[in-house]
């Protein structure tokens, strides 16, 4: 059994294993050692997260999302200068926040969004070790409350 550790960072994300004692960033599906932190759903409805997200933001901006853990565990009076640098809509929901994605006609919490990008990466993490992965170690940043 494989267990990887995953850096879920802001703007890109990296997920590493120990290899023959050492630990070793584990290349993604695209042969890159970091992964961009973004996910779309295209046109058709595709989910797509990474580098192919990222690439297609300027022809699909309502339905790619970057930046999403600034709004993970948020309260919505806390993210007020945070939503002047995206693109897409993320909206109030009581105290939880949401995202909108019109091409779907859902709206998802910032975790969801978040967890594709996990579930990208342990997946090619998984392709390249030729193992399973059910375990993770993810970390998060020191100034990150309770609730996020």
């Amino acid at each position: 059994e494989k267990v990887v550790s995953i850096d879920l960072g802001t703007t890109n994300s990296a997920v590493a294993a120990m290899e023959a004692g050492a630990p070793t960033v584990i290349p993604n599906a695209e042969g890159a050692r970091t992964t961009p932190s973004v996910v779309a759903y295209s046109k058709s409805g595709e989910l797509l997260v990474g580098q192919i997200a990222k690439h297609q933001a300027v022809i699909n901006p309502d339905n790619t999302f970057y930046s999403v853990k600034r709004f993970v565990g948020r309260q919505p009076s806390e993210i007020e200068s945070e939503l002047k640098e995206v693109a897409y809509i993320v909206e109030a929901a009581g105290q939880k926040l949401q995202i909108d994605c019109p091409v779907m006609g859902k709206k998802f919490a910032p975790e969801e969004i978040s967890a594709q990008v996990l579930r990208k990466l342990s997946a090619d993490a998984g392709k390249y070790l030729s193992a399973t992965v059910n375990k993770a170690v993810v970390t998060v940043p020191a100034y990150f409350n309770d609730s996020q």
